[in-house]
């Protein structure tokens, strides 16, 4: 499929919480692409240095804060732009993957009408930033929490699509759910302690998923992934005031690991779990 010179190194995966979509993560030196066709939707997105791609409709150039997207299909092929460095970022979406982010789009859940995007380069630094944002956050490496995943995911899904995709996503707008919010967030605070995916939480609230994070928002001010760390930051710091050690505080929260604690604790509350557990209470 690729020709050239100088080191690559590409990492394809799947996520257990995407349907029908594949992963990756490209580094290139000097390197050319020869011409080739892919059977999915292909989107990328460029972190660093930048690529050139020639399809039937002309050449366009992929760089910092934009967004390349090649139709199943479409052949074309490119090179590192001027021999120095591409990385980027790439999804793959075949038709099922299309069909099921319908139906996270659709308050009926149908996903009768399969999305597409026109081929093309988009200028958009924001979604770019998005899009890289959820891909880094289904990497293999990192141990993100399946709903943030979900979360991540559905959000740069629904920029993407809202703004480009044919026919646009329905996005309803929000009245006051106020009651069905408030049986997700007593859900939650009964079942913090374990990974909860999206879809239980939309089936309490009986709302398509992506309408689910967006009026939950609305009523707390936070998705549902950031007020489930809320409540597992809540009981470790209690545990930890009770004397338990942060590996067993991580574990009884719901956190991955005692890693995972530290670096939410300390971005919550500016310490380490060590360092609040060592407080000594004022007289």
């Amino acid at each position: 499929m690729a020709s050239g010179s100088s080191k690559q190194e590409v990492l394809f995966w799947r996520d257990g919480a995407l349907e029908g979509a594949a992963l990756a993560t490209a580094r290139y030196g000097a390197h050319e692409f020869e011409r080739h066709v892919h059977d999915e939707l292909v989107i990328m997105m460029t972190e660093l240095g930048a690529g050139q791609c020639h399809t039937r409709a002309g050449s366009d150039v992929s760089g910092a804060g934009t967004v390349l997207v090649f139709e199943p299909g479409e052949y074309h092929s490119g090179a590192v732009w001027e021999d120095k460095a591409w990385h980027y970022r790439a999804i793959y979406l075949d038709m099922h993957g299309l069909a099921a982010l319908s139906a996270v789009f659709s308050d009926d859940s149908r996903g009768d009408r399969p999305l597409s995007i026109p081929p093309g380069l988009y200028p958009d630094p924001q979604l770019c930033r998005l899009l890289l944002k959820a891909h880094a956050s289904l990497d293999e490496t990192n141990r993100t929490p399946l709903m943030e995943r979900q979360a991540n995911w559905w959000a740069a899904m629904g920029m993407l699509f809202g703004r480009y995709g044919q026919p646009r996503p329905v996005i309803n707008e929000l009245g006051r759910d106020t009651q069905k919010m408030a049986r997700v967030r007593d859900y939650i605070a009964a079942q913090f302690a374990r990974d909860i995916p999206i879809d239980e939480l939309a089936a309490v609230a009986n709302l398509s998923r992506f309408h689910l994070i967006r009026a939950f928002r609305k009523e707390y001010g936070l998705p549902p992934h950031a007020y489930a760390n809320q409540v597992r930051l809540i009981a470790a710091k209690q545990l930890l005031a009770l004397g338990r050690s942060a590996a067993d505080a991580a574990a009884s929260a719901g956190f991955y690991d005692q890693s995972h604690l530290n670096r939410v604790f300390k971005r919550a509350y500016g310490i380490t779990p060590g360092a609040y557990a060592a407080l000594k209470p004022a007289f």
